[in-house]
């Protein structure tokens, strides 16, 4: 009965740690934008930011905005494929619906730089405020089980694991795709606002139009566990799918096909102009070539693990299911585009380790006569495993507050 007591008892967040945990990660921000971490694609972000229809006049704008950046060695004109698209304009042009198809993170890019900064650091500085706004979420998320400097250890440690630290220097639209979609699950998941919090994973699409993926399966899942009904599905469905359809056609985009040969099997100087026969074999291949980063150095084999570990400790029917939902949702992404960057999904990196840090709180109670974590409901020798915890049944928040 104690056990349970304790359990329900709303932890203190504590303002006295709240102000350097907030104090921290704003200087962290500023640091992303002092030390940025640039790609090539950081160009094609740029030419679609610059008010001109003209190729040569976005040609020029662009290769002038990253002159005073140009030793950083990911934007180095090194081979044959960036010759060609330093050197012609138009085939320059011909490259920016790969990135236009980002609409949201390319406004937020043009208002950036019209407040004042340079292309390059108004391209990190939306990465960067979006970590900073996923620090305070996860404060508010964790607060409600956890408080003081237990509190601000655990959303430390997530926010600075090498996968989501990361994402706060790049100059693509990974990091605020992360934030948005983990405000979504929060509102899902703590909130209980089902319709509202999968709208958000639509907004999420003209992020990452391939944030469809996690979108569809989070919607399918909630209909699945009686969470949505079938208009509410069917709404959400019918406008993911008209956001991706739309943001493709207006980009101009050319398509899986070309997107992958551009991505995998070597730049395409002039893709508007090229017509290519996909090969099956080629795809197999970039899939086994992809596994070894897709699993090791993403992290993927170790988040599955965590994964499992969290679902086996949770007592939410539904907190077991997202994790599951966003896990399944990163395999598809793999299968459909075999990139193993870390960067893709990424909001798993963040749900994984909330839920794991709930469960560890649901389970573990320490008092002042007992300053060891004691586990409390373990299931007993009858129980049917981690994978029991998918089953449908009701969904049990007794580990902490629900805000």
């Amino acid at each position: 009965m104690e056990i349970v007591r304790a359990a329900k008892r709303r932890p203190k967040r504590g303002s006295y740690v709240l102000i350097p945990y907030v104090g921290f990660f704003l200087l962290l921000s500023i640091w992303s934008v002092m030390q940025p971490q640039y790609t090539w694609d950081l160009l094609g972000y740029i030419g679609c930011s610059v008010d001109s229809a003209d190729p040569k006049t976005i040609h020029r704008a662009v290769f002038d905005a990253i002159r005073p950046v140009s030793s950083s060695p990911e934007i180095q004109v090194d081979n044959p494929y960036r010759v060609d698209v330093a050197a012609n304009p138009y085939h320059f042009a011909e490259q920016l619906p790969f990135y236009s198809i980002k609409p949201v993170y390319v406004a937020l890019l043009k208002v950036t730089h019209r407040a004042g900064l340079p292309f390059p650091k108004a391209a990190v500085a939306v990465s960067a405020a979006a970590n900073f706004a996923l620090a305070v979420l996860l404060w508010v998320w964790l607060g409600a089980y956890l408080g003081g400097w237990t509190l601000a250890a655990a959303c430390s440690l997530i926010m600075l694991s090498p996968n989501v630290i990361a994402l706060s220097r790049w100059a693509t639209p990974d990091c605020l795709a992360t934030a948005v979609a983990a405000i979504a699950l929060y509102l899902i998941l703590e909130r209980k606002a089902y319709f509202w919090g999968s709208s958000l994973l639509v907004v999420n699409v003209w992020i990452r139009t391939d944030a469809l993926v996690l979108a569809g399966i989070v919607f399918a899942t909630l209909l699945l566990i009686r969470k949505l009904d079938l208009v509410e599905f069917a709404s959400l469905c019918i406008l993911a799918l008209g956001s991706y359809f739309a943001i493709n056609h207006f980009s101009g985009n050319y398509g899986w096909a070309v997107l992958f040969y551009n991505s995998f099997l070597g730049g395409l100087p002039a893709p508007g102009e090229t017509v290519l026969h996909f090969s099956g074999r080629a795809y197999l291949h970039q899939i086994v070539r992809g596994s070894f980063l897709w699993l090791a150095y993403g992290s993927f084999a170790l988040y599955v693990l965590l994964g499992a570990l969290a679902i086996s400790l949770s007592k939410s029917v539904i907190y077991s299911h997202m994790v599951a939902a966003v896990l399944a949702a990163r395999v598809v992404s793999y299968a459909l585009y075999p990139n193993g960057d870390q960067r893709y999904t990424a909001v798993l990196y963040v749900l994984v380790l909330v839920s794991l840090v709930i469960g560890i709180r649901q389970n573990v109670t320490v008092t002042d006569s007992q300053p060891l974590a004691a586990f409390a409901n373990a299931p007993g020798k009858g129980a049917k495993g981690w994978l029991s915890r998918l089953a449908l049944g009701p969904d049990r928040s007794d580990g902490g507050a629900t805000l």
